[in-house]
This record gives C-alpha cells, structure tokens and sequence, in this order.
C-alpha cells in the first residue's frame, strides 16, 4: 500500500478566532486518503486543539519556550514524525521557528498560510526585514483571496511565484438555520416587528466595535424599534458594555457572547455590520458566514472585504472609522426590503460559488500535490485571472489606451514600465544609439520588478533583447515567462548592422518565451528561422487607436495625406504626384526630399504634435501608406489611425496591412513599388467622394470590433504562453 504523506500543521496559539476556526474546518475535510494530518502547538492546545484532536488528528503541544530550544525540539518530533509537508498557521513564531527546523529535518514542502494585512510589529522595518530572508525558506504563501495575494506580492516584496490564492471559505450549508426569521427571534427574545442588526466578531481592538456602538446610537435616534447584537467575546467585552451604556443604547444592546448557535442568530438578522479597522482585516470569516446566510452587510472598507461586500450588490461599503457613514448606510438598507432581500439573495449565491469549505480544501490538496510532486503551484493551480503581467513600453499610458484598463478587470494586477519624461530627453541625444541606450535602461527598470509578475511583455524588439539577454542568465524556475510583442524583421536587408543585429537577438531567444509577430504570415517564417516551436510564435494585432473613435469628423481639405519615416516608398509617391490633380502632404523626418518638390507637394519635416497629426488625417481626402516591400511588416499603424478618423486608405500591400483591412472595404492596396497601381487607386477615390465615404465608415466601424476583440485574444495568447512555459 503506497504510503500517504504527512501533513504537519504547526500553531502557536489556539484561540477561539476565524482563523483557527478555518483550521478546524481544513483537517475536518482534509482528504485522508491522500494525507495524514498531524497537528503541532508551540502553546497549549486548548478547547479548539482538543476538538480537531477529537477528528482523529494527532496533537502535540508544549512545543515552545527559547529559539534554539524551539528549533531544536521541532526539528527532533518532525524528523520522528517523517514529516512529508508542514503548513504553518500565519504568526511570528510558526514561521521563525518553523521554516528553519522544517528546513533541516529534510521536509519537503513547506507552506504558509496568510490571514493577516497590515499588521504593525515591534521594530517594524526590522521586523520586516528578517521576515522576507524567512520567506525564501518556504515553498509556497497560501492568500485568503485574489486582492490579499496581490498585497503580498507588492507590500510583502514576497515572490509572486511562491503566492497562491485559496480564497477562505464556509459551509454554506451549515449556516441555513431550519428555524423561520420570526422563530429565530423569538428562541432570542427579540420583538418580531422592529429591524435586528447584529456584529458577529471576536471583542478585540482592530474590529472596532465602538464605531458600531456609535452608528447603532444614530441609527437608534431614527428608528427606536431596531436592536442590535453583539456576537463574540474577548478583553474589551467589559470597555464595550460601558461604552454602549453612555451611549444610551442600554436597551436596545446586547451582549451575547461566544455562540455556537450562529445559523440560528443569522436567521433573526436584517443585516450584519463588520466595523473593522484597516489595521489587520482580511477576508472576515465572519462575513463570509452571514453572507451565506443571505443576510446582506454593511462593511468598512478594509483589507479586501470588496471581493465578497460588492457596493451595492451583496452590501455596503463605507470608510473606517466613519460612524455617520456607516449609520448612514444602516438606515438605508434597513428602510429598504426589497433591496435588502436582493442583495442577500446575491451574497448567497456568492458566497457559494467562491467561497466553500470544500473549494478551500481542495485548493490546499491541490497545493500540496504540486509541491510534493516537485511542480511550481501556479502552473496548474493559478488562474489566469490571479496572473501579474507587467507591460515594458516606450511611451506614456495617458489613459486612452482601452485596452490596459480593460485587462486591469480581467487579471490581478497589471502594470506598465517606462523611461520618466527626463529620461528620454537625455537619452534622446545620443542620436542613432538611442533607441537601444532607452531599450537597456528600460530592460533594468523591467527587470527590477520581475520577481512580482508571472509575465513579461516588452513591448517592442529592442526592449525584447535587451530584456532576453539579461533574462536568460536566470534560471527558467525563478523568472517570469518573456514575451516580446510587436515581433517583426526587415526580411530584405543584408547589411552587416542589420545580421549584427540578429546575432544579438539569437543570443537573446534563450530569455525570451514567446514572440506576438505583427502578422500571420510571419509566425511559420520567424520559427523556422529561429528554430522555435511554432506555438511559441503567434500573430497578436496592433490595437486601433480609441482615443480616435469618438472624434467628429471635420471638413474635408480635398489633398493626398502621407506620413512615415524609413520605410516609406515616397520616391514613388513623389513620380506620380503631379498626375493626382490635388495637393498631396508627405510629413517625414527622415525622407531626403529632392530639390526642386514638384509644385503641388507640400513637406512637413519637423515633428507635430497629436493633435496635428490628427488634424492633417481628418482634412484629407484619402492617406497613402505607400511602404516599400511586401515582405515587410509596416504601416499597419497609419493604417489603423486613418480607418479609425474615417478616412479612405490606398497602402501598399505587405504582410502586416493585409491584417486589418479588405481590399475594396476599408482600403484599396495595391503592389509595391506599382506606380501606376498607386496612381489608379488614389484616382479612383478621388472620383468617387460617396464610395470614399463609405469606404471610411467601414474602416471605422472595423476598429470598434478589432477593439471588441484585443482583450480576449491578449488573454489567450498570454495563457498559451504560459502554458508553454510550464508557468
């Protein structure tokens, strides 16, 4: 008979509270048949010890007394134990102690789990400091939910690689009292007419009951006929009585202590109240128990209560330490029944989609099956909606781009990296090596934050290598997966710059995981070429510019647009410019324009602003994109802005424009280096104004739906790379 694993759960206290109540709840439903759970206290055991003993559990108490000794006796039971895997219950001695003995008694994966956020130490910084060496000793941080991995990933400075979110959870089931509203109330002495709120939390410091006691007054100044319930114990039980005595509330409070009959006190519930402070909140247990009860809340906004108290769906949220707020948000709940019936209905089914003892469970199963079978937890473990992406880009985010603030909903945290204003202008003296002198300071700035993002995006090809050549002196295990977007070569050029180039870039594949190429056409060429799996390779469009959309239009000035810089055929456009009989606009930086321009082409040499360049699209009657090989990827961006602005394109075909719009519908292409193909093209819209029109309307119409659809295929194509990365 294979040998199951032992499961060690090292504790130091054992008070009744919601994290040792979900520890209970954990070994109650742990699988046995996969793990053999043992329990260690450095304290006594206490009622709770005593009751997870009573599950068959294994306890072992006394544990503790000086460091050494501590470490010393905890390392001696779990080597007597053959200890497979420990999970240590978040506090300071569990883990100081824990790890290291962990560590040297040969155990396998050592895990631990988090309830708490923001808590203040003795000698914080200090404290802090020594934590995070500790932390490198563990294989895995267990989160109480999505928001709290994210705290510590980005407050903690932990790894993102080691942090995994199993949301805390209850038995939905367990928390239906069989008895009606009406019944609860009277097992509870309470009147059947008037409104019942109740707080149901251990009476310490940080859950702030005296902010309730001071709401519960307002509210009682309103509406004399509501009572309120006091549900818990604890050292202020004495200071809280007193203080709802002055406040007059004397018969209208009370008190009841620690319950074991917690359904039954829901069910004669209105509402529940969670008056916490910032200083140590999570993920209320507590909450999560009434909420599956149906009975809606009212929460201050702390930790990361806005996961299950959603304003306005299955409660409210208001400031901490705002007792007119939260007196506020009371009456308008109670004055409401049908909102309040709604709103618990909501909670329920919540709570039982995300939130189950039997989820929470299987997700620490699950966690410790991937760590004894030597696999890192996130590959198989970790949505893609708890996924940290950091987005490595040349240019400000001035909160136009649609695309960012809609992948902010849909992942954990993603978060853009770029060279400050200052930076650039310095960099940008140094002429032709610029580019590349802002790719290596913006790969250092990437790679600083690496260690808190399960993926990488350099956003263009010298950011790409840069990133890749530093990327691949890490271990694949300890790095972020590497994506270098915006992929395209110049299949055309020979010079000794340009195989120099690819050298560095060979060099740089073994950091770099996957590559999103401008074009389809593309991916089969650039895998062959590198010898990478053609998965590894994929087509992700360039995203229109939404900013433009909702632009209205302006009068059209009647002349040919045309803008780019080095891979432009403006030579081209320039032979047959006097036989368009309109005036055509070339702006360029780069293109040596010929002396003497023919007399109906106007240059524009100098860099515009924006809103120019806008401006100068919007009075054309049609832009040419006329780049020079149909190999190249290019133009595909001055495509996009003028189907965006609703302006009639003509661009030379190549395998990057041919994405984006149909011959005849958005735009008319025509062969590059084909003068007269060009020449026919700008003719024909030209003479049809209608035709030109329509042709804008569509290209415009287009983008809405290439905008529609960028997020879902930028969340595929990160999910197939992770994937392909084993991360």
């Amino acid at each position: 008979m294979k040998k199951r694993p032992v499961l060690g759960v090292l504790v130091s206290t054992l008070a009744i509270g919601g994290a040792e109540q979900l520890l209970l709840e954990l070994l109650r439903r742990l699988d046995r048949d996969r793990f053999e759970p043992r329990l260690y206290c450095l304290g006594e055991k206490g009622p709770m010890g005593q009751e997870i003993e009573a599950l068959g559990v294994p306890v072992r108490s006394g544990l503790g007394g000086g460091p050494l000794r501590t470490i010393f006796r905890l390392h001696r039971v779990f080597r007597q134990d053959r200890l497979d895997a420990l999970l240590l219950i978040n506090h300071r001695n569990c883990l100081f102690y824990g790890v290291p003995a962990a560590r040297l008694a040969g155990v396998r994966a050592i895990v631990n789990w988090q309830n708490e956020t923001f808590k203040r130490h003795r000698h914080h910084e200090l404290y802090m400091f020594v934590r995070r060496g500790v932390v490198w000793g563990l294989d895995a941080l267990a989160a109480a939910s999505k928001g709290h991995a994210g705290y510590l990933v980005t407050v903690e400075g932990v790894p993102v690689r080691k942090v995994l979110a199993i949301p805390n959870g209850v038995d939905v089931a367990a928390f239906r009292s069989e008895l009606s509203p009406q019944e609860a109330r009277r097992h509870l002495h309470l009147s059947e007419a008037g409104k019942t709120v109740g707080i149901i939390a251990a009476l310490r410091p940080d859950k702030a009951h005296e902010v309730f006691l001071q709401a519960a007054a307002r509210v009682a100044a309103v509406a004399p006929d509501v009572r309120f319930l006091v549900v818990g114990d604890g050292p202020q039980r004495a200071f809280l009585e007193g203080e709802a005595a002055r406040l007059g509330l004397g018969g209208q409070v009370r008190f009841l202590g620690f319950r074991r009959d917690v359904p039954d006190i829901l069910a004669a519930l209105d509402l529940v109240v969670l008056s916490s402070d910032p200083r140590q909140e999570t993920l209320s247990v507590a909450a999560l128990e009434a909420l599956s009860a149906g009975v809606p809340m009212v929460a201050t906004r702390v930790g990361f209560m806005g996961e299950i108290v959603r304003d306005g769906v299955t409660g409210r949220l208001v400031p901490p330490r705002d007792p007119e707020a939260l007196a506020g948000a009371m009456l308008d709940l109670l004055g409401d029944d049908a909102a309040r019936r709604e709103m618990g209905r909501r909670a329920r089914a919540l709570v039982g989609q995300g939130h189950t003892l039997s989820g929470m469970a299987c997700g620490f199963e699950g966690l410790f099956t991937e760590l004894l079978a030597g696999r890192p937890p996130r590959r198989n473990l970790c949505p893609l909606s708890q996924r940290r992406v950091c987005l490595g880009l040349y240019w400000a985010e001035t909160g136009q781009w649609r695309l960012l603030h809609r992948l902010r909903r849909e992942l954990a945290a993603v978060e853009y990296v770029r060279l400050g204003d200052r930076a650039r202008r310095v960099l940008s003296r140094l002429g032709g090596l610029s580019a590349w002198a802002s790719a290596a300071c913006l790969a250092v700035k990437q790679l600083s934050r690496a260690w808190r993002s399960d993926a990488i995006l350099s956003w263009a090809l010298p950011l790409g290598v840069c990133t890749g050549l530093a990327l691949r002196l890490v271990p694949p295990r300890l790095r972020p997966v590497h994506i270098v977007r915006d992929f395209h070569l110049n299949l055309s050029r020979t010079d000794t710059a340009y195989r120099l180039r690819l050298a560095v870039l060979r060099l740089a594949l073994p950091g770099i995981d996957a590559l999103w190429c401008t074009s389809e056409a593309e991916r089969a060429i650039y895998a062959e070429m590198f010898g990478l799996p053609e998965a590894a390779v994929s087509f992700y469009p360039d995203e229109p510019p939404s900013q433009y959309l909702e632009l209205p239009d302006v009068p059209c000035a009647g002349y040919v647009f045309a803008y780019g810089n080095s891979d432009r055929d403006f030579e081209g456009l320039l032979a047959v410019a006097d036989r368009f009989g309109r005036e055509v606009v070339i702006l360029s930086q780069t293109f040596a324009f010929p002396e003497p321009l023919p007399p109906n082409v106007r240059a524009v040499r100098t860099r515009v602003s924006e809103a120019e360049m806008v401006r100068l699209i919007q009075a054309a009657a049609v832009v040419v994109v006329p780049t020079r090989d149909r190999r190249l990827a290019a133009g595909q961006n001055g495509l996009l802005e003028s189907m965006a602005l609703r302006r009639p394109v003509v661009a030379a075909a190549n395998v990057a424009v041919l994405e984006y719009a149909d011959h005849g519908e958005e735009a008319l292409f025509y062969e590059p280096g084909d003068r007269e193909g060009l020449l026919r093209a700008v003719r024909a819209v030209l003479d049809d104004p209608d035709e030109a029109r329509e042709m804008g309307r569509r290209g415009r119409e287009r983008c809405r739906r290439m905008l529609a659809e960028q997020p879902f295929r930028f969340l595929a194509l990160l999910s197939k790379a992770l994937r392909l990365a084993g991360k």
